[in-house]
């Protein structure tokens, strides 16, 4: 297996020693920590290799910078458990369904949860019940920050973010399986309506959420350390779920995602197209590079940055409608909800529209 770089091949080496909990591997004498400990934010790993790297390793600067991450990352998982144990309680009072997704359900097979980092927490819950989990979260001192195409999504400084899903994928875009995680979820001893999901169903989903990422700007290796962990620790049924993937359209994705999970952290051999697969992830962060995603947006709309732009601003009504379903009923009301949409995201979410302009600016 090749690296473009000495600090990409050791930082896949602390990671494969911190999940199979291996002593530290001598880091090479050439290495640049800076170069290091920057890739391993836009991977978001430091946690992982922090469990490994300290100040007998580490320059100072370095080990201070690293130590702050982790530490910062612990004290808001821990903060993320707490405030959600307290949603446990009021949504099983409301008799409203939940089931975790993702990194909550998944930081459970590293080493140590605080290994696995988390932007936000990721609930899939009975639509139904919206208007009650609304008012349970604003109780909290949450505000809904935007309801997007298959979530509502609610924040609350410094930190504590929730996305409450009603679908998996949005049926409007491009890549949209189809499959019932309620089927086959597992019921919680403790609390009636909280569920858990299967473990080759989560193994598909992971897969496909690995895809969506993967095929529009692009993802990081972080994705390898789950999809490695869950076929190590979990009773997948690995032809099952490659059979599903393969009605679903990914099924040489999937398998060259397995094949490279297991070259990376098993040393075994990869073909050529794994290799590109793994530059490919280590070249961007861990939801890939918003510039590839960007520049694809702008071939569909033959390069006009302007075209682009203005469907930024004012989106088709199938995405509005996704957005604010009262549109459904009330499909007059488009012309008010564009204003609400813009102001609501001038208010809230300003920095990245100015990053995303400046981003465009330097497609070519």
């Amino acid at each position: 297996m090749k690296y473009s770089s000495i600090e990409s091949e050791y930082l896949i080496q602390l990671i494969k020693c911190a999940l199979k909990e291996q002593p530290l591997p001598s880091p090479p004498e050439n290495i640049n920590w800076d170069k290091l400990i920057k890739l391993s934010k836009q991977q978001q790993v430091y946690s992982v290799i922090s469990v490994l790297l300290d100040s007998t390793v580490l320059p100072p600067a370095q080990a201070e910078e690293l130590n702050a991450y982790s530490q910062s990352e612990l004290i808001r998982l821990l903060a993320m458990k707490s405030e959600f144990e307290q949603f446990e309680k009021e949504l099983e009072d409301n008799q409203i369904k939940f089931m975790p997704l993702k990194g909550s359900v998944l930081r459970e097979y590293y080493p140590q949860q605080k290994m696995r980092q988390m932007s936000d927490m990721d609930i899939l819950y009975d639509y139904s019940k919206r208007d009650t989990l609304v008012k349970i979260m604003k109780s909290h001192g949450y505000r809904l920050t935007a309801s997007c195409e298959n979530s509502d999504d609610f924040f609350k400084n410094p930190f504590y973010t929730f996305e409450w899903h009603r679908e998996l994928f949005f049926e409007e875009s491009d890549f949209c399986p189809h499959f019932d995680l309620w089927a086959n979820a597992v019921a919680d001893k403790e609390n009636r309506y909280k569920y858990h999901i299967e473990e080759t169903e989560h193994f598909i989903y992971t897969i496909c959420h690995m895809y969506k990422h993967y095929a529009t700007n692009g993802c990081g290796v972080r994705f390898l350390c789950d999809i490695y962990l869950m076929l190590k620790k979990c009773c997948i049924h690995l032809e099952q779920a490659f059979d599903k993937l393969e009605e679903i359209g990914i099924s040489d994705f999937s398998k060259d995602a397995v094949s490279l999970a297991y070259a990376v952290f098993d040393d075994n051999d990869v073909t050529d197209k794994q290799q590109k697969m793994l530059d490919f992830m280590l070249s961007n962060g861990v939801y890939g590079n918003m510039i590839v995603d960007y520049s694809q947006k702008l071939d569909a709309f033959n390069g006009s940055k302007f075209k682009y732009l203005l469907d930024r601003i004012f989106p088709s009504k199938k995405k509005m409608k996704a957005d604010y379903r009262i549109l459904e009923k009330k499909p007059y009301l488009l012309p008010a909800y564009y204003i609400i949409r813009l102001c609501t995201k001038m208010k809230y979410n300003s920095k990245a529209a100015k990053q995303e302009l400046k981003e465009i600016k330097k497609i070519k």
